[in-house]
């Protein structure tokens, strides 16, 4: 699904600069286009969970002349761009 800066910016919460984070988004999502954009709970370390945008699908990582298409899972914090994307390589089968 193709995404545009307008429906990314109604998909965050006015707690976020929802300008500058949905064109960040607009721009990941044109270099990487299995990233699809959500808002979904994160659960924090201590057990707290909060709404978060978060990007999801897969990023190519070129390995000994091979690609390989690595899950991700990058959630961003209202807080972002002052704090750093939270990154997680996802498990497969």
């Amino acid at each position: 699904m193709s995404y545009y800066g307008s429906q990314i910016r109604k998909m965050l919460p006015k707690t976020y600069l929802r300008t500058h984070v949905a064109n960040e988004i607009q721009t990941a999502l044109t270099h990487f286009k299995d990233l699809q954009p959500m808002m979904d709970t994160y659960v924090y370390n201590d057990g707290t969970t909060k709404e978060l945008m978060s990007l999801t699908g897969t990023l190519p990582v070129l390995f000994n002349d091979e690609t390989f298409n690595i899950p991700v899972c990058l959630w961003l914090e209202e807080s972002y761009p002052q704090s750093a994307p939270i990154c997680y390589v996802k498990s497969t089968s």
